[in-house]
């Protein structure tokens, strides 16, 4: 995991170009929160230096929203950007959808989280299209996305998790969806992952964390992310008992927002991580081993 380098000027320049790009796949952005984070962008890209207290509260929590949101977009856009839009169906529908939603992550109710979940199907697809490394998206899969990695076709379910009582549910709709694809597709280069996302487990939205510097903040991501899996992957894991051998494991995402005083800048810290099923053969752990490679050189 990096950190975030650039500067709310430059976010903003990227997520401009995020949005006129998805204006030309005839996606609409306006009115909508995707808009509105452009103009809360826009207005403290560069006022937030010389903002008064007052200022800064008023902004502040759209603010956050705002910047935790968009880089997602910018992802995508980067990603496939080069693509040709003939091609890209799948991700504009996913991108039409996951334009909508409330404003603030916060204020997300279990009737209005449809958007969100679209946007991490298109994010994990776009954090997974590397093909200057041979590994690139499926994107005509039938599942929610899939990889291309090598001559295995990785089908991916993906599920974004609000809560601890509902991972196991999660996990076993999205290892029932993989069955379903395995059923389809007959032959021995088929595998199959479930991606959740468990931002709100470990964060509901509305707090900052808060690091001395960058080297503290990676550790603390680290070590949340090896402790989640230590403590919830036997969730998963039961799941799994009963479900198809080329079901090979679980790619687990979580961001949040946080400070390192050493820059005394806010920014997004995001972490990706692929737990292999127990029990599974060399080739399908060396598999996600490339899987991993690859999402470091994403970052």
């Amino acid at each position: 995991m990096s950190i975030p380098t650039q500067s709310y000027e430059s976010v903003y320049v990227q997520y401009s170009a995020a949005l006129n790009w998805m204006n030309t796949l005839g996606i609409k952005l306006a009115p909508g929160r995707t808009s509105y984070y452009e103009k809360v962008l826009a207005r403290w890209k560069t006022t937030h230096k010389t903002a008064v207290p007052e200022e800064g509260e008023e902004i502040f929590p759209d603010f956050v929203s705002a910047i935790f949101e968009i880089l997602d977009f910018v992802s995508v856009h980067k990603a496939f950007t080069g693509v040709d839009p003939m091609e890209l169906s799948s991700i504009v529908e996913k991108l039409k959808k996951g334009v909508n939603g409330p404003i603030n992550g916060v204020d997300e109710t279990p009737d209005s989280t449809a958007a969100r979940n679209f946007l991490f199907e298109a994010s994990v697809a776009a954090k997974t299209h590397q093909p200057n490394h041979g590994v690139e998206a499926i994107l005509d899969a039938k599942s929610d996305t899939g990889i291309r990695l090598g001559d295995k076709k990785i089908w991916v379910e993906c599920k974004r998790v609000t809560s601890l009582e509902s991972l196991e549910n999660n996990v076993r709709k999205a290892s029932s969806q993989l069955e379903r694809v395995f059923a389809r597709e007959i032959g021995a280069g088929h595998r199959g992952i479930v991606a959740i996302d468990v931002s709100k487990i470990l964060n509901r939205g509305d707090k900052i964390y808060v690091a001395r510097n960058d080297v503290e903040l990676m550790s603390s991501v680290d070590r949340m992310i090896d402790q989640f899996i230590a403590e919830h992957s036997h969730i998963w894991e039961d799941v799994y008992r009963r479900r198809h051998r080329k079901l090979i494991g679980t790619m687990i995402r979580f961001a949040f927002m946080a400070t390192s005083d050493a820059r005394n800048l806010l920014v997004r810290v995001s972490q990706w991580a692929v737990n292999p099923r127990l029990s599974i053969s060399q080739s399908d752990e060396l598999l996600q081993r490339r899987l991993v490679s690859v999402l470091r050189e994403a970052e």
